[in-house]
């Protein structure tokens, strides 16, 4: 059960824009009770995209539809999101409202389910300082937006140990 002050407390509405629950990258809807297999008998990996923008989500889940997709507006729904559905990857932005993907980053290590889940930072920020806080809060990978969709891929492809 999650203490009063984690970011699963309290009701979280989805974002406008988004209809609620995870989106595999075929559209199909997943939920808790969903009997998905686990990781190591399904076919797709599974990635969940954390980002505010609708268009990032949109240009990640394109560039990424040879997984299957999971995503998520803000930091708190990327850590349910990630509790629940179990990704093999986590991409995740650092400028959100609420909770910035550096604070989501170091509570996904908090938790059991979620502590050795590769994670990249995607961001706006180059600045040195940001990519030093992004591994001391538990980040694999970071990469700095606008990036090229082969450079995302080769990121995903070497923490899921496919490259």
């Amino acid at each position: 059960m999650p203490q009063k002050n984690s970011p699963l407390s309290g009701d979280l509405e989805p974002e406008s824009g988004l209809k609620s629950g995870p989106v595999s990258s075929t559209g199909s809807r997943s939920g808790v009770d969903s009997g998905r297999e686990p990781t190591s008998t399904r076919s797709k990996k599974k990635i969940l995209v954390v980002d505010d923008s609708f268009t990032s989500l949109s240009t990640q889940q394109g560039t990424l539809a040879d997984y299957d997709v999971v995503l998520a507006r803000n930091g708190r729904e990327g850590i349910r999101q990630a509790i629940t559905e179990r990704p093999d990857l986590i991409l995740m932005d650092v400028n959100m409202p609420g909770m910035d993907g550096f604070q989501a980053c170091r509570w996904l290590r908090a938790f059991e389910a979620t502590k050795t889940v590769p994670i990249i930072i995607m961001t706006t920020r180059s600045d040195p300082q940001s990519v030093k806080v992004a591994y001391a809060n538990g980040c694999n990978g970071y990469l700095v937006k606008p990036f090229k969709e082969e450079e995302l891929l080769t990121s995903v492809r070497k923490l899921l140990g496919e490259s």
